[in-house]
Parts: structure tokens; C-alpha cells; sequence
């Protein structure tokens, strides 16, 4: 998998970023667009504003990546980290096993989380594949016109581990997935038959990183917590299912809910159902688009919502996917807007939320 990787990333040299983002960016069949973004796998909405942070993969258009910040209602972008001097103010008493600042020359953003911090700002958890297998912590600023990002610490995950997606505990510490063990070369098989190939983390500033009993799937995806903390809401992408887990007791053994599809982000929606966005194909064809040089992944894609108590998946969209826009990997509701994005692509969709 670390191939993968490479050969995305090289490929996006080749590709060439300013070309990907100077494309047509006129709207397609239900979906508009945002544009000038790359890659943008992952979306979280600053609270209580109309601001949305995106990350950025590198590789495809991209040859490092990027923080976005996206207006949602202008439905415009710009750039948030790096950009012109980066802001970097190490907080080495949250983070004292924090080595240092990440290696922006590197930098690849994957899944995001957010918590607010009540003082009008937040704490942002960013899945960093760059130079490092770490979760970035920064301080956003929500108190300006609009939002600025600190980086102020990380946690660098143990070895035989590729994070995926973050979440926050409500009394503190997160909780990250694991996808599969980076040196294990069959991973990819595993996951596109449905094998065991990851797991979650939970981790405290005192304590570091713990695996979670009973969390074990097939590429473990994305993540999400109960408000109370004792819910584990875990995207099983090669089972093709969505998993409650309970933290810290219970049998430890998840219980799963077949979506049908690719499971992998999930975001919490306003009427308390998470929202579930995944590839309505085989794995093997994700990973292909994947360590392809493409520009974008253009295959069928689909949205559910996941009421977490009752355990029923109600599906909310199912797209053939388009030379345009492809391969969804979250949906966020903003406002009564559905923002859709993607691993490998030079927008991010949008449309009436259902």
C-alpha cells in the first residue's frame, strides 16, 4: 500500500495541479459544483458559522495537499493551510509527544473532525499522510470575517497503521481508524473479499494510542461518537456494512447493518441520523482509480442515512457517477445544502439536501 501511495503521488507531479483546476467547472446533470479544489476526501463545518473545512489528498491533480476552506453559501473556496506563511504554534502541553510540525513539502490530508472549543474557536483533527502517519491538531479561529487554522500539535500513530478517519471523545482523547497495515501487500485483496484488515484507536495525551477490543473489519473507515461517548459508529468499507461498537464494555463484538455499498465517511446530519457516502463498485475498481494518475475517479457512488438507534439504513441517493464528478466519499448537510466529496477529483459536489 505504501506503492499505492507513491504512485499516486508521483502521478500527480505528471498530472500537473494548475491544469486539473483550470478545467470547465459548469454544473452536470443534479450536481453543481464548487471548484478549485483537489481531492478533497473529507468535509466538516466550522460550528456555528456557514464555513466548511475540506481536506486534501495528494496525488491525482495534486502533488501535496492542502486545507480548504469553503463558503457555503457563496459556494466558493480558497485555500486555508498552507498558505503564504503557515501559522505553526506547537502546544506542547496538549501534545507532548508531539515530535514536531508536520512536513508541509509532504503534507496529504485525509479524514477531518472538528469540536469547538466554546470561545468562538475550534479544535480541528486532520489525518496527515505526509512525511508521517499522524492526526494534526489545529486551533481555527472562527472570531474574524472569516476562519484562520493554527497548526498546534499532532499524534503519530503506531506502526503497521494507516489512519483513516478521526472523531473526537466527548470528555476528551479521539478515537481513529486504522484502513490495514500499510506493509501488508494483500490488504487490497482482503478488502475487496470482505477480510479483517483493521481496526480503531483510541488515544489520550497521557496514555497514547489503544486499540479498541472488537473493532476489527474490513477496512475500517470512517468514524463517528455518540453524544454520551459510549457508541462507536464505524464504516466496515470492505464489508460493504456500516458497525455500532460499544465503547469500553458490552460483548465487544460490533454490530453490523449491510449498506450495499462501500461505506465510508460518515457525518452527522441535522435531524440526528449520520450520513453515510461510499463507491457503489467493487473495491478492487477504487483501488485501481486510486493508484491511477487521473485527474478524477469517476465511478457510480451513493448516499445513505444511518439512524444509529434504530439500526436502519434509508437510502437518500445513488449516482451512475460522470466524467465530472465520481467516487463520493462524504456527504455533509449545510443548511439544507448536501455537499458531496471525493478522494480523487478538482471539485466538490453540491445539491439540495433531501
Amino acid at each position: 500500500m505504501k506503492a499505492i501511495l507513491a504512485l499516486a503521488v508521483a502521478g500527480s507531479v505528471l498530472a500537473g495541479g494548475a491544469a486539473a483546476a483550470a478545467e470547465p467547472c459548469a454544473p452536470s446533470g443534479k450536481l453543481h459544483f464548487v471548484c478549485d479544489t483537489l481531492n478533497s476526501e473529507d468535509l466538516v463545518q466550522v460550528p456555528g458559522t456557514k464555513w466548511l473545512i475540506a481536506s486534501g489528498f495528494a496525488g491525482g491533480g495534486a502533488p501535496v495537499g492542502h486545507l480548504y476552506l469553503i463558503d457555503s453559501e457563496n459556494k466558493t473556496s480558497r485555500l486555508l493551510f498552507p498558505v503564504g506563511a503557515p501559522r505553526l504554534a506547537p502546544d506542547k502541553t496538549a501534545y507532548p509527544a508531539c515530535p514536531g510540525a508536520p512536513d508541509l513539502g509532504k503534507f496529504s490530508t485525509h479524514g477531518l473532525n472538528i469540536r469547538a472549543a466554546g470561545d468562538g474557536s475550534a479544535t480541528l483533527y486532520v489525518v496527515n499522510h505526509g512525511g508521517r502517519e499522524a492526526i494534526e491538531f489545529f486551533r481555527v479561529d472562527a472570531k474574524g470575517a472569516e476562519p484562520a487554522a493554527t497548526w498546534v500539535g499532532c499524534a503519530v500513530m503506531p506502526a503497521h497503521t494507516w489512519p483513516n478517519s478521526v472523531a473526537p471523545l466527548p470528555a476528551g482523547g479521539m478515537v481513529v481508524t486504522s484502513m490495514f497495515d500499510p506493509d501488508d501487500k494483500q490488504a487490497p485483496d482482503k478488502m475487496n473479499a470482505g477480510a479483517n484488515t483493521g481496526a480503531v484507536y483510541e488515544w489520550h495525551a497521557q496514555g497514547g494510542f489503544k486499540q479498541v477490543p472488537g473493532s476489527e473489519l474490513s477496512g475500517d473507515n470512517g468514524i463517528e461518537v455518540s453524544r454520551d461517548g459510549k457508541w462507536l459508529y464505524v464504516a466496515a468499507w470492505g464489508n460493504k456494512a456500516v458497525a455500532r461498537l460499544a465503547r469500553g464494555g458490552g460483548t465487544g463484538k460490533p454490530e453490523m447493518l449491510p449498506a450495499g455499498f462501500l461505506a465510508d465517511n460518515l457525518r452527522w446530519a441535522p435531524d440526528g441520523r449520520l450520513l453515510v457516502a461510499g463507491q457503489d463498485v467493487p473495491a478492487k475498481d477504487v483501488f485501481a482509480c486510486f493508484e491511477s494518475r487521473n485527474t478524477r475517479c469517476t465511478q457510480a457512488w451513493r448516499v445513505a442515512a444511518w439512524d444509529t438507534a434504530a439500526m436502519t439504513l434509508s437510502p437518500l441517493l445513488a449516482e451512475a457517477g460522470s466524467a465530472e464528478f465520481g467516487d463520493a466519499t462524504v456527504a455533509l448537510d449545510a443548511g439544507g445544502t448536501l455537499f458531496v466529496g471525493t478522494f480523487r477529483g478538482d471539485r466538490i459536489a453540491y445539491l439540495p439536501a433531501k
